[in-house]
């Protein structure tokens, strides 16, 4: 049986030349992008905000290292993201510094939620079109972040995808989250991930988490192994991750260690990660989010968001004010 391989390499904070030459020692680009090719790169664009943004957004030197290698084999390239539900992902692409490193590439930023939009024919996702500019692309490259996740365990390589659905409103997929993002990457079929792990996060991911250092960049060819490593580095079980083990399961990819091999210092890496508690107020957003209703209501609509916001902010204050009493006592 074949292995997928995960290499783990050191880089380090603003080093764009360190990624571009550790990515040039593990992956032959020549093979993954034909010349001339059309590509389409997913960054992961979580935050408008300066203060989330490191833990949270791609690192812009993994971006300009991927931009500098894909220069040499086309010019036919989109660095793509969708809005979020309550800001236009073009903020969030000047706040984390895209757009320089674009300009000097000349490569185009896309919002995909401004993009045409193509029914592919999928019952799960009828009425939810995919953007044109993923269709037509003949390489998909997808740059998440290393992230634990309070809905999904983790984000990774394949949870990054759900940010292909252009709408702003995709949260209305979400009780059907897994099964979507299954879906999403069954039809892009990513030929590499490029994961940074300069500073990831752990806890309350993918914004309001604590980031971590850890001055490492993770890639495969294979993003469910990538996943099923990346978790496993960091303590958590990768078979806790509905999205991750139904990926394996419909071939996307290795989840099982048996069946990857990790190039790199992993024994170097492990450590423990502070899981996404699924506490109360995670509870809750899960029970509205399965029903459209509540959903349009609730969430979609910021007079009732907000404060349903300042609700799950206190309620964590005291809970953490009284657990570190009792830790004390």
């Amino acid at each position: 049986m074949s292995s997928s391989t995960v290499f783990l390499r050191p880089v380090k904070q603003g080093d764009a030349a360190g990624v571009e030459s550790r990515l040039r020692e593990c992956f032959d680009f020549d093979s993954i992008v034909p010349a001339g090719a059309k590509v389409a790169v997913k960054v992961n664009l979580s935050t408008p905000f300066p203060e989330n943004a490191e833990g949270s957004n791609t690192a812009p030197e993994i971006l300009e290292a991927v931009c500098r290698i894909l220069k040499g084999r086309t010019d036919r390239v989109s660095v793509v993201e969708s809005n979020g539900m309550r800001y236009d992902t073009m903020e969030a692409f000047e706040v984390t510094g895209y757009l320089p490193i674009l300009e000097e590439f000349g490569f185009a930023p896309k919002n995909l939620s401004e993009d045409e939009w193509i029914d592919v024919g999928e019952p799960l996702i009828k009425g939810w079109g995919l953007p044109r500019t993923l269709l037509d692309a003949d390489v998909f490259i997808t740059l998440p972040v290393l992230k634990t996740h309070a809905t999904t365990v983790f984000t990774g390589a394949l949870k990054n995808q759900f940010g292909c659905y252009p709408q702003h409103n995709r949260i209305l997929l979400h009780p059907h989250l897994d099964e979507v993002i299954v879906l999403i990457n069954s039809i892009l079929k990513p030929k590499l991930a490029v994961m940074d792990g300069i500073v990831a996060m752990e806890g309350r991911g993918p914004i309001n988490g604590v980031p971590r250092r850890m001055d490492l960049l993770l890639a495969s060819t294979d993003p469910v192994a990538l996943d099923a490593t990346a978790m496993r580095l960091v303590g958590i079980d990768p078979y806790t991750s509905r999205h991750v083990v139904m990926a394996s399961q419909q071939g996307l990819g290795s989840i099982d260690e048996s069946g990857i091999v990790a190039d790199g210092d992993y024994e170097g890496y492990r450590t423990t990660f502070e899981p996404a508690e699924k506490d109360f107020p995670i509870r809750l957003l899960g029970y509205i989010s399965h029903s459209k209703f509540l959903t349009e209501k609730l969430i979609i609509n910021p007079e009732a968001f907000y404060p349903l916001r300042r609700m799950a902010v206190n309620f964590r204050s005291i809970r953490d004010r009284l657990r570190g009493q009792r830790r004390a006592s």
